[in-house]
């Protein structure tokens, strides 16, 4: 996840300030994460975190709570799946290689004017929104 992994630091902070204890289960799910830069399926999560003694509803729970807090980004692979990567806290969307699936996080984002735009023009209230984008990582395009 080039310069920016995210830390435990981050993570302990983060669950503090929701008023969550950092559980050696929580600090399992959001470890194997933070190692798997192209991220991964809370089902292969899941699996993976069996063999450590991490149940299966304390994963989803866990990967719902880091999504909530920032700490972990959801985006679509190639197939369509939902994945999930992890990522410092605030606001971000995912950089996602076609080729290879690795996901990087990112936080630029320019979507505000468009979102007040839209509640202007719609009357919705705009509550959020979800951004991927697609590409070719460097080392895919060496591989060309």
């Amino acid at each position: 996840m080039d310069g920016k992994r995210p830390t435990r630091e981050e993570l302990v902070r983060a669950l503090r300030a929701a008023g969550v204890r950092l559980t050696p289960q929580r600090e399992a799910v959001w470890n194997w994460f933070v190692e798997r830069p192209s991220g991964a399926g809370v089902a292969e999560a899941a699996r993976a975190l069996a063999t450590r003694g991490v149940g299966l509803a304390t994963v989803y729970r866990t990967v719902a709570l880091l999504e909530e807090l920032g700490l972990l980004r959801r985006f679509h692979d190639a197939c369509g799946e939902h994945r999930y990567v992890a990522a410092r806290p605030g606001h971000g969307h995912a950089l996602v290689c076609r080729v290879c699936g690795r996901a990087v996080p990112f936080e630029a984002c320019a979507l505000d004017l468009l979102e007040r735009l839209l509640a202007v023009e719609t009357g919705f209230v705009v509550e959020g929104h979800s951004l991927e984008v697609y590409g070719v990582c460097p080392g895919c395009q060496e591989e060309k």
